[in-house]
C-alpha cells in the first residue's frame, strides 16, 4: 500500500489507507455511463452456469449452512519454530508502521461508526482503513532493538485487541481474504519479535496472541475459499504455509502439507502458459507474484514437505515475471485493467528486483510481444520511451469472472514516458452505479453497440453472458507494428468487431475498428485520457474527405505535440469522466466519444501522429481485409 508518513495524523486507522491523490467528493456519472438493470433470472441461470460443481458445493456449505460462531476447538500446546524470518522477507513501511504503532488504538469493527450524511468518498476511505486495520500489515516491522520496547509492548497490544474486538466469529475481521493476510502478518512479526518480547517480561502475551493465531489458522483451513478460487485460494494456501513452517503446534505439518499441494495445484490452474494470471488483472498478478516470492524465501530457510513445491515456486516466478516486465508502462507501472491500482502492492519495481527479473538485452529498440494465452499485447518504442498493452483476452476465468470488465480491444497508451490514453481505474468495489460504470464497455478504449454491453455485468462482481474472443495476431510489416484481436460480443446483435492497432516508424499509432455485420446500428467509441493530458480543438469538427485523415484534437505530451486524427463520418464530443487509480479516488479527465450510425459493414479509424507529419492517406478495399496507409498494407484479419 502506498502511504505517506504524516506528522498532523493523529489517529492509527487514518494512517492505514490515505490516499495521495484527493479526489472529488462528489461525481456526477458521465452522460455516456450506461444504466443499471435490474438481473432477471436468465441472468442469474448466464452467471451460475459457468461454476464448478464443486464451487456451488461449496457455497452451500460455507454460506448456508456453515454458522458463523466460532467454534470450540480444545487448546493445545504452541510454539515458534526457533528459527528466525529469513531476512529477504521484507518489512512493510518501517517509519509508517512505528507511527501506526504508536498512536495504537487501532479500530477493527465498522460498525462501531456512524457514517450516516458523509461523502461516498469518505464512506470509501473509512471502509478500506478497516479492511487495512484487519489485514496487520503494520506488524510487518523489526522491533528488536532495545529502543523499541514501548513500541513492542503496544504492537502486542493491538493484536491483542484485535483478538477482544472480534470475539464472536461474525465480525469483518473473520473473513477469509483478511485472515489469510493477517496470519501471515502475525507469523512474521512473531518471527521477528517474539525472543525479544519474552525478553522484556512480554512472553505471556506473546502466548495469548499465538493461541489466538492459532483459532484464525483452524477456522481458515476449516473454510478454505473453494468456492470463489483464483487470488483468494492461492491466498489461503500461502497463509497455511506460513504457519505449518513457523509455529511449532500440533496441526503444523498438517498445515505446510496441506499449504503446498494447495499452492501447487493452484499455480498449475492460475498460471497461464505464458506466465499471466488467469483473472487477467495485472494488480492481482504484480500481488501473487510478491507472495510467490514470500514463499521462495521462506521455503530457503524452512524444507518444504511436498516434492517439487519449492521448484515449482522458482519456476513460476519466473515466468510470471518475465511477464510482469512485458505489460508495465515505461514509468514502470501497471496498467489499470480489470480492477487494477496503484499502491494495493508494493511498488511493481520492488517486486520484479525482489522476484529476480532483469531488463532482457534487446537487440532491437521497437518491439512487439503477443501473450496468446492471457490476451495481452504489448508494443513497446525505447528509442521515444513509447508503449501500448493492448487488452484482447477473455474476461478471465469462466468460474470466476469477478475481476473482470468490459473491455476486450480496449488498450493504454504511454508516450515519451507519460501515461496519454489510460483505462478508467477503478475507485470502489461496492455495488452502485459507479461501480457498474466503471466496469462497463464505455469506461475503457473500446467500441460499443446500440448502447449494448460487451459482457454482461451486474452487481459488483458478476458476469452473466461474456464475448468470446478470437485469437490474437500480432507482427511487423514494413516497419510497421501491428497487434490485432476480435470478439463475439456483439454477436447477439448480428455484429462482430475486430480492432488492429499500428505503430509506424515515426512513432504514429493508428487504431482501426472493423464492424461486419448487416442491417443499420449505432457505434460508439470511447477514448479516455490521462487527466494531465490536455486536449486543445485543432479544427471543425468536419467529416473526413475521401482518403484523407482530419486532425480535430492537439496534445501536448513532455515537450512533444500530436494531432488526434480520424477518418470516418459521425459526431465526435469531447467530455469529461473521471481516472481512479486507486480506490477513493476520482480525477476529472477528458474522453472522446465518436458516435456514427448507419448500415454495416463499416470501418472507423482514428489516430495520433507526431505535429509536422506529412498528411496521411488511408485506403479500406472494399474486397480485401487489408488497411493501406501510405501505401503500406496492413492485414485486418
Amino acid at each position: 500500500m502506498k502511504t505517506v508518513l504524516n506528522e498532523s495524523i493523529d489517529t492509527s486507522n487514518d494512517y492505514l489507507f490515505a490516499p495521495v491523490d484527493n479526489g472529488a467528493d462528489s461525481t456526477r456519472l458521465p452522460l455516456f455511463a450506461p444504466s443499471i438493470t435490474k438481473a432477471s433470472i436468465a441472468c442469474y441461470w448466464r452467471t451460475l452456469k459457468h461454476l464448478r460443481a464443486s464451487q456451488l458445493y461449496y457455497l452451500l456449505k460455507h454460506r448456508v449452512l456453515s454458522s458463523k460462531e466460532l467454534r470450540h476447538w480444545p487448546n493445545a500446546s504452541i510454539n515458534l519454530h526457533a528459527h528466525p524470518i529469513p531476512p529477504t522477507i521484507r518489512e512493510w513501511c518501517p517509519a509508517v508502521a512505528r507511527r501506526i504503532i504508536d498512536l495504537g488504538g487501532v479500530e477493527f469493527d465498522p460498525e462501531t461508526v456512524n457514517e450516516k450524511g458523509t461523502s461516498w468518498r469518505a464512506k470509501e476511505i473509512r471502509r478500506r482503513q478497516f479492511f487495512h486495520a484487519n489485514y496487520c500489515d503494520f506488524l510487518n516491522v523489526e522491533l528488536t532493538a532495545p529502543c523499541d520496547s514501548d513500541l513492542l509492548h503496544k504492537a502486542v497490544d493491538i493484536a491483542l485487541s484485535w483478538r477482544d474486538q472480534n470475539r464472536l466469529g461474525s465480525e469483518l475481521g473473520w473473513g477469509r481474504f483478511f485472515l489469510s493476510l493477517r496470519i501471515v502478518n502475525w507469523l512474521k512479526f512473531l518471527a521477528r519479535n517474539a525472543i525479544r518480547a519474552d525478553e522484556i517480561g512480554y512472553g505471556a502475551q506473546v502466548d495469548q496472541m499465538m493461541g489466538s493465531l492459532r483459532i484464525q489458522i483452524l477456522l481458515l483451513e476449516s473454510r478454505l475459499e473453494r468456492e470463489l478460487l483464483a487470488n483468494h485460494l492461492f491466498k489461503n494456501a500461502k497463509a497455511l504455509i506460513f504457519a505449518g513452517a513457523l509455529l511449532e503446534a500440533p496441526e503444523s505439518r498438517r498445515w505446510q502439507i496441506l499449504g503446498e499441494r494447495l499452492l501447487m495445484e493452484q499455480m498449475a490452474e492460475q498460471i497461464l502458459p505464458d506466465g499471466g494470471h488467469v483473472e487477467r488483472s495485472p494488480m492481482y498478478h504484480a500481488w501473487l507474484l510478491d507472495d510467490l516470492v514470500d514463499v521462495r524465501n521462506l521455503l530457503e530457510h524452512r524444507p518444504s514437505m511436498v516434492s517439487g513445491c519449492r521448484e515449482e515456486v522458482l519456476r513460476n516466478i519466473s515466468r510470471m515475471a518475465y511477464y510482469l516486465n512485458e505489460v508495465v508502462h515505461p514509468d514502470g507501472e501497471i496498467p489499470l485493467f480489470n480492477d487494477s491500482q496503484f499502491g494495493v502492492t508494493r511498488p511493481t519495481s520492488e517486486i520484479l528486483l525482489d522476484a529476480g527479473e532483469t531488463e532482457v538485452n534487446i537487440s532491437s529498440d521497437v518491439t512487439v510481444n503477443g501473450m496468446c494465452d492471457s490476451g495481452y499485447a504489448a508494443i513497446r518504442d525505447r528509442t521515444s520511451n513509447s508503449c501500448l498493452i493492448f487488452d484482447c483476452g477473455d474476461l478471465g476465468p469462466d468460474y470466476q469472472p469477478g475481476h473482470g470488465h468490459a473491455d476486450v480491444l480496449s488498450y493504454e497508451l504511454s508516450l515519451h514516458g507519460q501515461r496519454v490514453i489510460v483505462d478508467t481505474g477503478v475507485s470502489s468495489y461496492e455495488i452502485s452505479p459507479e461501480r457498474h460504470y466503471e466496469r462497463s464497455t464505455a469506461a475503457h478504449n473500446t467500441v460499443r453497440v446500440d448502447a449494448m454491453e460487451q459482457a454482461e455485468i451486474w452487481a459488483g462482481f458478476r458476469v452473466g453472458r461474456r464475448p468470446v474472443v478470437g485469437p490474437m495476431h500480432c507482427g511487423e510489416v514494413e516497419g510497421c507494428q501491428f497487434v490485432r484481436g476480435t470478439h463475439k460480443g456483439y454477436e447477439r446483435l448480428g455484429v462482430m468487431h475486430s480492432r488492429t492497432i499500428i505503430r509506424r516508424a515515426d512513432n504514429s499509432w493508428f487504431f482501426v475498428d472493423t464492424l461486419r455485420g448487416k442491417g443499420g446500428h449505432t457505434i460508439e467509441s470511447f477514448i479516455h485520457f490521462h487527466p494531465m493530458v490536455r486536449l486543445i480543438p485543432y479544427s471543425a469538427g468536419q467529416s473526413s474527405p475521401l482518403q484523407t485523415m482530419v486532425p480535430l484534437w492537439a496534445l501536448e505530451v513532455n515537450g512533444a505535440r500530436y494531432l488526434l486524427l480520424v477518418s470516418g463520418n459521425g459526431t465526435i464530443t469531447c467530455g469529461e469522466a473521471w481516472y481512479s487509480p486507486g480506490f477513493a479516488v476520482r480525477l476529472t479527465q477528458p474522453v472522446l466519444h465518436w458516435t456514427w450510425e448507419g448500415m454495416l459493414p463499416k470501418t472507423l479509424v482514428y489516430a495520433l501522429v507526431p505535429e509536422g507529419s506529412k498528411p496521411i492517406s488511408i485506403n479500406c478495399p472494399a474486397d480485401r481485409p487489408i488497411i493501406e496507409i501510405d501505401h503500406i498494407s496492413i492485414p485486418l484479419q
